[in-house]
């Protein structure tokens, strides 16, 4: 039940037509970057596997920083919410693109959000 919740808020996090949620076909995972009160993060919750997940950022200039981070337990799920401005460098307005990725494997398509 929780696990729905979650899904369902990362779901409606995003306005129609935005690529900021993404939610596997099998449920096992969700990953978002939407911004929650003004703060933008970027956070995947899954219940099917443990560990640390690879979180990269590619800014307008094309400039990719990327970071590990630990899956920690939230309710009855495994989550990493990483602040965006606190771990990764703001390089201005246009397009951001992230991906997530968990033991080397590419967690769904990438995801973006825009500032401006």
């Amino acid at each position: 039940m929780a696990l729905v919740a979650c899904l369902a808020a990362l779901v409606t996090a995003a306005p129609a037509g935005a690529k900021e949620t993404y939610c596997s076909p099998t449920g096992d995972y969700c990953t978002s970057v939407a911004k929650v009160k003004g703060v933008r993060y970027l956070r995947i919750s899954t219940f099917s596997f443990r560990g640390r997940v690879k979180i990269c950022v590619k800014d307008p200039t094309a400039t990719r920083a990327c970071h590990s981070f630990k899956l920690r337990k939230a309710r009855s799920l495994y989550q990493a919410k990483v602040l965006w401005k606190r771990n990764y460098q703001n390089a201005g307005p246009g397009t951001y693109t992230v991906t997530f990725f968990w033991t080397g494997t590419k967690l769904g398509p990438a995801l973006s959000f825009r500032v401006v």
